[in-house]
């Protein structure tokens, strides 16, 4: 059983996932879009796999992606996770196609920092980044986050950065 938490921000809503989200995340993650986190993955299967992974998280670990709403429209995923390879747990993004721009990641993802601290205990968090992710970068460096150090994550490059806000 995952817990049903809603946080909100000037303009959005986030909240745990539902089954019903499962279309938006499916789309995201055959496009070209999801090509720094895994993607893009066109086998049905294979997404389904990973979404049910997102509720995992959350029943594991208490924590995982929220859904982004804004005006009931579904405009991404934000959250925290932390897989075994991982080294702790990281702040990460997804913005589906069409509603990249707007500053929804940065205020989504300014939300959830604070709410992983305050009511998880986490951070300060880190976000995996992959060197030619330009638009995650300027999101990281919005939120105040520095990169920490290079590494290599499931065979490929990646940045570490921390994110040394806290709550707003």
């Amino acid at each position: 059983m995952i817990p049903h938490i809603t946080l909100t921000t000037d303009r959005l809503t986030l909240r745990t996932p539902l089954e019903e989200d499962f279309a938006p995340v499916a789309a995201f993650m055959a496009s070209p879009r999801a090509r720094f986190v895994g993607g893009p993955v066109e086998d049905e299967f294979a997404q389904w796999r990973g979404f049910l992974s997102g509720f995992g998280h959350w029943a594991l670990r208490g924590y995982g992606f929220f859904m982004v709403l804004h005006d009931g429209h579904k405009v991404g995923r934000v959250g925290v996770v932390n897989h075994i390879m991982w080294d702790e747990p990281e702040l990460g993004w997804h913005i589906f196609d069409g509603f990249e721009g707007k500053g929804y990641a940065t205020e989504a993802a300014a939300c959830v920092r604070d709410w992983a601290a305050t009511d998880r205990g986490l951070g300060p968090l880190i976000s995996y980044i992959h060197p030619d992710n330009d638009a995650s970068r300027r999101v990281a460096e919005r939120l105040g986050a520095r990169h920490e150090r290079d590494r290599t994550l499931m065979e490929h490059p990646v940045q570490v950065w921390r994110h040394t806000g806290g709550p707003s």
